[in-house]
């Protein structure tokens, strides 16, 4: 492997989750890139704004060894393959789809508002709670000689494990339900691609499976941006019912803790919705109509809420 020059070690080592002007110029994109095209456009931006030396061709092998590395423990052909990096994803796959499937019956009861959601709530939190337990442990079980805890709940999976404490206190909200479904799909999705080759012929060749995996396939980065949307949405939403007395603080402080989470991390979509929306909030209060004073109080409060999400302790 090649040394890296100074431009590029600046690269792998800039601070993007920080990176405002990155976030903002992330969120004028259009259309948005998919996540193959990030890497692309973030040495672009590098580029442009901050080390004129870096080579936009450049292929950082270090980071793509890494991540054969752990694409590695999932594909690997050793013996232990059937027992762990197949049996178990396998069970995991099998118990996200009933979730999926049950969660779409649930939605309908909720939308409908018949009384009998209120029996299927607890068991539909305890369910979500359950399947980010067993996507936990089947990473840990795929990544046993790098284990590490903290880095195992500060993973997606972690964020959304957490996540899911919330259903336990507002089971009757699809909103509160769709960032942890589109989660779960999302993973069942990736899950099915790694081991497909794997299961029988007969699930393989299935046409229906077929045609939910094409769809996904299509529409799996509008389901990123469509949940990071709704992650910011949900803020607001708890906000709201806390006045209006239908959530309690302790849900606001879990939900604050997930967006703490989920801003610190490097979810590309996330930050681009956020700055996005946030840009889309001060135009509307540029206009003319608008009492400058929203403005300002609203320039005053994302700043406070800004450096509070990204206040680490040292």
């Amino acid at each position: 492997m090649k040394n890296l020059t100074d431009a590029e070690q600046k690269f792998l080592n800039h601070d993007w989750v920080n990176d405002k002007k990155w976030k903002l110029y992330l969120s004028n994109l259009y259309p948005f890139p998919s996540m193959h095209n990030i890497e692309k456009y973030k040495k672009k931006y590098f580029q442009k704004n901050i080390d004129q030396n870096l080579d936009i061709n450049t292929n950082f092998e270090n980071k793509e060894n890494e991540q054969k590395q752990d694409f590695s423990n999932f594909y690997s052909n050793n013996n232990n393959f059937y027992n762990y990096n197949v049996k178990i994803p396998m069970i995991t796959l099998l118990y996200c789809t009933f979730i999926l499937c049950t969660s779409v019956l649930y939605f309908i009861l909720l939308s409908l508002n018949l009384s009998f959601y209120k029996k299927m709530g607890t068991p539909m939190s305890l369910s979500y709670f359950i399947a980010f337990l067993s996507l936990l442990f089947m990473d840990y079980k795929t990544q046993k000689r790098n284990f590490s805890l903290v880095q195992l709940f500060s993973s997606e999976k972690g964020q959304y494990f957490s996540y899911s404490l919330i259903l336990f206190f507002m089971k009757d909200a699809v909103l509160i339900f769709l960032p942890i479904f589109f989660t779960l799909l999302i993973n069942s999705y990736l899950i099915y691609k790694q081991i497909r080759l794997s299961l029988s012929l007969v699930i393989q060749r299935n046409y229906y499976v077929n045609k939910v995996v094409s769809y996904l396939d299509k529409t799996i980065l509008n389901i990123y941006m469509m949940r990071a949307n709704i992650e910011i949405y949900n803020l607001l939403f708890i906000i709201i019912c806390l006045f209006l007395k239908r959530a309690s603080l302790l849900n606001l402080i879990i939900y604050l803790h997930f967006f703490k989470l989920k801003y610190s991390s490097t979810d590309s979509y996330f930050h681009a919705c956020y700055a996005k929306n946030g840009e889309m909030i001060r135009q509307c209060l540029s206009h003319p109509i608008v009492p400058k004073a929203f403005l300002n109080m609203f320039n005053k409060v994302s700043h406070y809420f800004n450096n509070y999400l990204s206040y680490r302790r040292r």
